[in-house]
Order: C-alpha cells, then sequence, then structure tokens
C-alpha cells in the first residue's frame, strides 16, 4: 500500500478514523415490559481510531481488572444499523460481545438490524407500535423530532452508571448531546481525531489511465473535478467516474459550513468567520455544486438512474464501474474501499479539517427509548462501549481469525484471512459508531501523531459557531415541512438529474412557503443571544 502523504502547510493529513467521525454531541465540558434476566454465565439465547501495540479484540480478557458481574444479566434490545444488509455472522458477533458484556456489565444484548439510511422512519414506527427497544442509535437525522415526540428519555437519571463516559466528557470530548434542552438525550461516540472535512476519494488506477497525477489529501475545487471526470471519461469510456446518490446530500461536503447544532433545514453559516445564518440550499456555494453535477449528469460522468438506484457505491467500486464518490475526509474510508475492491484510492480534499458546532443531527447518537425494558443495564452496557475496546473491535470488524487476522499486529492493522475477501466475507467492516474507538484495531495507514496534526488543524479552526447547539423545540412543525420539500427535490437536484433551473427556483420557493426563513430567524436570534454571552 502506499505511502499516504502530508499536504498543505505541513498540517492537511488524513487521520485513521472510522466512518463517523463528526459524532460530536451538544454537551458542556462537565460533567414498558417485564425485564428478561438471565444468569450469569448462561449461555446466549441467539447464535476504530488506533493505538499501536492494541491486541484487546476478539473474546479475550480485559486488561482491566473490574471484576466479574455477580448480579443477574439483563437482557437489551439494540439497533444494530447496516448499510442496508444485515451481516450473515451478526448473531455470531452478538455471542462473542456477549461473553465479555455479561461478565463486564451484567447485560446480554439482542441486536436488532435497521439500515442507517431508514433510521428515520424504522424507529418511530417500532418506538410507536410499543417495541421493547432499550438502546437505540439515532443517525443521519434530526434528533430534536425524538426529543419532542417523547420517543426517548432523557438521560441524565443514568450518567452516574456511566463513569467511562464521564471521564470522557471530563477530558473535553463533547460527546454528551443536550440537544434541545439542558438535560442529556443522546451520548456520541468518539476518535483520538476530531475536525471535519469533504473530499472525494477516486480510484488511483483510473487517475493513471487518465494521464493525471494526484496526491492523497490534496486540495481540489469542483473545476477540477470537471477535468478529473471528463478525461477519466475519454480514457475508459466504460466506467462512470462520479459517485452521487439520491439518498445522500453530496453538496454540502464541498464547502465549509456549520449547521449550528441541528440540521442545515434549520439554516446554516457558511466559512469560518461568519456569524450571519443563512438557507444553505439557496447560497452561491450550494448552487455552484448544482450547476457543477448537473453537467457532469449531461456529459455521461454520473449515472443515469443515480437518484434511484439501490445498487451500492461499494458494489460498483468492487467491480471497477465507478471511479469514485464524494465523502467527509477520513483516510480510513480509502483503506475500507482498499480492503474491498484491491483498488488504490486517494482522497482528493474540498477544505482543511475545521471544527464546526457540535450537532444534533448528521452524525450518531446513542438514546434510551421511552419503551425501553432495562434502561439501566442500557446504560452500563453503553458504559462498557465507551471503556472496553473489545466491545467497539467486535462491533467494528468481528472476531478475530474468523473475519480479519493482523497484518501488522504491533501496529494493530488487520486485513481479511486468507482466501476471504469483501465479496465472501460473513461478516462486512462495521460502521463506527460504537462508544470509544480511540483503542480500536486500527485499518493502518496514519500513526497517533499524524492524528494529532489533523485534530490540531481542525481545533485551530472553529467556527463561529463552535460550541452551539440551537433549540428547535419551537420550530418543530416548520422543520417536518421543509425536511419534507428538501426530501422531495434533492435526490434529484444533487445527482444532476433534474432540469436544475426551472426545479431549483421551485425547491427554494416552497422552502420559503413552509417556513424555512421563519426557522432561520429562530435560529439567528438564539445564536445572537449566544455569542453575546462569549
Amino acid at each position: 500500500m502506499k505511502k499516504r502523504v502530508l499536504k498543505k502547510m505541513g498540517v492537511f493529513l488524513l487521520a485513521v478514523i472510522m466512518a463517523m467521525t463528526l459524532l460530536n454531541g451538544c454537551g458542556k465540558k462537565e460533567g414498558g415490559t417485564n425485564p428478561e434476566t438471565t444468569k450469569a454465565g448462561s449461555e446466549p439465547q441467539n447464535e476504530t481510531g488506533s493505538s499501536e501495540g492494541n491486541e484487546n479484540t476478539g473474546a479475550e480478557e480485559s486488561s482491566e481488572d473490574s471484576g466479574e458481574w455477580t448480579g443477574e444479566i439483563s437482557k437489551i434490545i439494540m439497533t444494530y444499523p447496516t448499510g442496508g444488509v444485515e451481516p450473515t455472522d451478526m448473531r455470531l458477533v452478538q455471542d462473542a460481545i456477549n461473553e465479555i458484556s455479561r461478565k463486564e456489565a451484567g447485560v446480554e444484548i439482542e441486536l436488532k438490524p435497521v439500515s442507517i439510511f431508514e433510521i428515520a422512519s424504522t424507529c418511530p414506527m417500532w418506538i410507536g407500535g410499543g417495541e421493547q427497544i432499550d438502546l437505540m442509535c439515532i443517525a443521519f437525522t434530526e434528533l430534536t423530532p425524538f426529543i419532542t415526540q417523547n420517543m426517548i428519555e432523557p438521560m441524565d437519571q443514568y450518567l452516574d452508571l456511566m463513569p467511562d463516559v464521564q471521564k470522557w466528557v471530563d477530558e473535553g470530548y463533547p460527546i454528551l448531546n443536550r440537544a434541545s434542552t439542558e438535560q442529556v438525550y443522546g451520548i456520541a461516540p468518539f476518535n483520538n481525531q476530531v475536525g471535519r472535512a469533504g473530499g472525494y476519494m477516486i480510484a488511483v488506477e483510473d487517475l493513471e489511465a487518465a494521464g493525471l497525477s494526484y496526491e492523497d489529501g490534496q486540495l481540489v475545487t469542483l473545476d477540477d473535478l470537471d477535468e478529473i471526470f471528463a478525461k477519466i471519461k475519454e480514457a475508459k469510456p466504460d466506467v462512470t467516474p462520479c459517485g452521487v446518490a439520491g439518498n445522500m446530500d453530496r453538496a454540502s461536503m464541498t464547502f465549509v459550513f456549520d449547521a449550528l447544532g441541528a440540521s442545515a433545514s434549520s439554516g446554516v453559516v457558511i466559512g469560518l468567520d461568519s456569524t450571519e445564518v443563512v438557507n444553505m440550499y439557496a447560497s452561491p456555494e450550494y448552487k455552484n455544486y448544482l450547476d457543477h453535477v448537473r453537467s457532469w449528469y449531461e456529459n455521461g460522468y454520473v449515472l443515469k438512474d443515480a437518484a434511484t438506484t439501490d445498487i451500492s457505491f461499494e458494489e460498483l467500486s468492487i467491480s471497477g464501474a465507478l471511479s469514485g464518490y464524494f465523502s467527509e475526509g477520513q483516510a480510513n474510508l480509502c483503506y475500507m474501499l482498499e480492503k474491498k475492491t484491491g483498488r488504490d484510492y486517494i482522497h482528493l480534499m474540498f477544505n482543511e479539517p475545521y471544527n464546526a458546532a457540535v450537532a444534533s443531527s448528521g452524525g450518531a447518537y446513542w438514546t434510551i427509548p421511552v419503551t425501553a425494558a432495562e434502561p439501566e443495564a442500557a446504560a452500563r452496557f453503553l458504559n462498557l462501549m465507551n471503556k472496553d475496546s473489545r466491545i467497539p473491535n467486535l462491533f467494528l470488524y468481528g472476531i478475530e481469525g474468523t473475519h480479519y487476522v493482523y497484518t501488522d499486529k504491533e501496529k494493530g492493522e488487520i486485513g481479511y484471512p486468507e482466501g476471504v475477501d469483501a465479496s465472501t466475507s460473513t461478516y462486512s467492516y462495521g460502521i463506527g459508531i460504537y462508544g470509544n474507538m480511540t483503542e480500536a484495531v486500527t485499518l493502518g495507514q496514519n500513526t497517533l501523531e499524524e492524528d494529532k496534526i489533523w485534530s490540531d488543524t481542525a481545533r485551530n479552526r472553529p467556527t463561529k459557531a463552535y460550541g452551539f447547539c440551537y433549540d428547535a423545540s419551537a420550530m418543530t412543525n416548520q422543520i417536518i415541512a421543509v425536511e419534507a420539500v428538501i426530501n422531495e427535490y434533492v435526490p434529484a437536484l444533487t445527482t444532476g438529474s433534474a432540469d436544475l433551473e426551472p426545479t431549483y427556483a421551485e425547491f427554494i420557493s416552497k422552502l420559503e412557503a413552509n417556513g424555512i426563513n421563519e426557522i432561520i430567524a429562530d435560529k439567528q436570534a438564539q445564536f445572537d443571544a449566544w455569542l453575546k454571552e462569549q
């Protein structure tokens, strides 16, 4: 694997982090049914950052001698976000986790799979139907509706059961989400790397075929992508250079913005120095992306059914039919894709790392639903995810020897076992949302020092809203209406498949008709008041 290159004034660097680096909470630096139980030692009922030298993986004994749990074992039902497909060996991994969690926390988990793209629709349906869910991940969707519609409980009363979570908060990791109130409603995963940056992952072989040479981490513009896509299409006519999909709005990855602790539907500030809340969808930066992607679509650089296709980018990349796609600026994502495709990738970046306001959306938060039968056990397991690196390792990569092997144990680097690849593995690499991943197995590439450079760069580049969290409770109905409009128009607009000018004008008009300016005014007033207190 080629060496990753430090770029841009010696500080721009891609760090090894899990797919959800933006999982910061809205916290401050402060600190139904009868439960099912089994006896300790009973059999199960059902079938990442990095730390060099870390060997705590699989079902080995914990390195911390905290003593084994001696009381009853509480069973919790926990949502398990997937990319859309339940891994074949999910229950096998669940059993391995239970071997640890029974002894360490007195908890046995039962995983309840849900597509990460359907959390916003499926989880409310489960809760509305009274289904027992004790620990639920809310990701890539606004947290506030779950609060205002009384679907999740405040977690303050359970924080005493989470001393390791509190330890990370005391050390400055903003993983508590106080969302719309001063109460804690969610706890985010975290890495040893902070900050965000948008980029475009692209296959090195396609760049080379087009006669192009770029370094990993190199800053580019959308105009640069025009040239890259054109030359790749000329060199490889059967390849689609640009991966965009209707279920993810990639436009906002191309410029610096801050949604002020909420979703973009309630307004954003654009750039590091602005304090003006604006309609992101009506901004020149957003329209610039739409102009480019429309031209890409018309020139055949984008799949014609990009707005509706169910074929994943990963499938297209494995087959070689896709050159790359927009993503957050995480070197780990390139490495994971390389492992699955056998091809080398680099990340072209649109901006350097920066810190945005802690957010109640766009990341992921572990919550306790109102239908929880075992909220205290859920809190104990959540604490264990933040204490014992074996738990996130198992969730992320499965079982050592079965689903992965070490390629460099001293560095904690892993790969597939002999004879196994992405297409045959029975447990695909998971989503990085499981507690403390600073000591999880690494996928290689960057050192802790390199991660620190990335984080320090981000900390030195905060937006003016860093630390602010918008209380959207007074605007819930308007936000729901605005997000319905966004869901109607954005898939076609951001994949280039819409007739741009008339569709875009109609989109902005409907946003305004459904109250986006009213929401923005409310957010601006709160933000202004907060700024006066700083």
